[in-house]
């Protein structure tokens, strides 16, 4: 893995949504996970970071297969 196939995912939204979009990224690709989850004082929505490895593509098995995809949240951590 090289630094130059990472990439940073920002997601904002309601704290349940946001999560399940960042485990469900998490499903698909090589990534830390959900991580640095942020909230602003007086606001509902918040704010987390997911950096995923997107050096693989589909036709490469981009995409993790059932056998990978177990631990693969915390591949970056």
């Amino acid at each position: 893995m090289s630094d130059e196939s990472v990439i940073t995912i920002e997601i904002r939204g309601q704290e349940k949504a946001a999560l399940d979009a960042a485990h469900r990224i998490s499903a698909l690709f090589l990534s830390s996970g959900p991580c640095r989850l942020r909230r602003t004082p007086g606001e509902s929505e918040v704010q987390l970071l997911v950096h995923a490895d997107v050096s693989r593509d589909p036709g490469e098995g981009g995409y993790l297969d059932h056998n990978e995809a177990e631990g693969a949240d915390a591949f970056l951590r």
